[in-house]
């Protein structure tokens, strides 16, 4: 069972917001401890309020901070997800569009446990779903952006880079993320990638 202070540990990793209000005194701890006291279940406010006050406020993230500002960010929009069932039929239409195209760059292919995803410029996805016979289909998502992250290796090294990475973009619905050696590609709907930044 966890004690009071591991519970309000947990809170504040799980809140970055609140835990960089915090960090800068800019939260008021007493209101902060009612309202972890009621989030977390617990009944001690004095114990709450004194787990608040040892809490250790240093960057969790330096490293992950820093491979980030070394990484490339890649947006891409105009792209459609096609989940298709994996037979050696389907992989070969998929293959022959993709020669015929000559736009090996424009198709990545996931194996899922339901079949193999696309992730496809539209105008690829289309014919995708000429050929491959609509029975053969088992999902369609459309006007989808992609934002690639191409990180240094170092990523490899740092534990919980993803959930930074995330956590950056909470107010964001995620649609798929994937994460491969110094790449991590997160779906989005493309409305999103073509919103101003604030």
């Amino acid at each position: 069972m966890s004690t009071t202070s591991e519970k309000v540990q947990q809170f504040l990793r799980d809140n970055p917001d609140i835990r960089n209000s915090m960090n800068i005194g800019i939260i008021n701890q007493s209101a902060l401890a009612r309202h972890i006291m009621h989030e977390m279940s617990i009944e001690n406010f004095d114990a709450v309020l004194a787990a608040l006050k040892r809490y250790d406020y240093k960057d969790p993230y330096p490293l992950k901070k820093e491979i980030l500002k070394k990484s490339n960010l890649e947006m891409v929009s105009g792209l459609s997800i096609i989940v298709i069932k994996r037979t050696y039929n389907n992989l070969k239409i998929i293959t022959n569009i993709i020669l015929n195209n000559k736009r090996l760059n424009s198709v990545k292919i996931v194996d899922t446990s339901d079949g193999i995803a696309l992730i496809a410029e539209d105008v690829i996805a289309s014919e995708i779903m000429k050929y491959v016979p609509d029975e053969q289909i088992l999902k369609v998502d459309t006007n989808l952006g992609e934002l690639i992250i191409n990180s240094p290796e170092a990523i490899e090294k740092a534990t919980g880079y993803i959930n930074y990475i995330t956590s950056l973009l909470s107010d964001i619905n995620i649609l798929q993320i994937i994460s491969f050696y110094n790449d991590t590609i997160i779906i989005l709907d493309q409305k999103i990638l073509q919103m101003p930044l604030k």
